[in-house]
């Protein structure tokens, strides 16, 4: 079973920002805007990274013939 990079990141997203939400925040919509923030910012930011990224040879680059 294979699962994808994009999946197991809005996983930790998840999980980071539930566990931060809910150790700074008490009241009940403190805590719901907190988690939008953290969850869309840890998931916008990583699309971001990865789309700067992108533009980046993975490899060695190839000699002149």
């Amino acid at each position: 079973m294979q699962v994808s990079h994009f999946l197991l990141m809005t996983h930790y997203a998840l999980l980071v920002s539930a566990f931060f939400t809910l150790l700074w925040r008490r009241d009940r919509a403190a805590r719901l805007r907190l988690f939008l923030q953290l969850f869309f910012g840890l998931v916008g930011g990583g699309l971001a990274l990865a789309w700067l990224m992108y533009f980046f040879p993975s490899g060695p680059p190839t000699p002149f013939p």
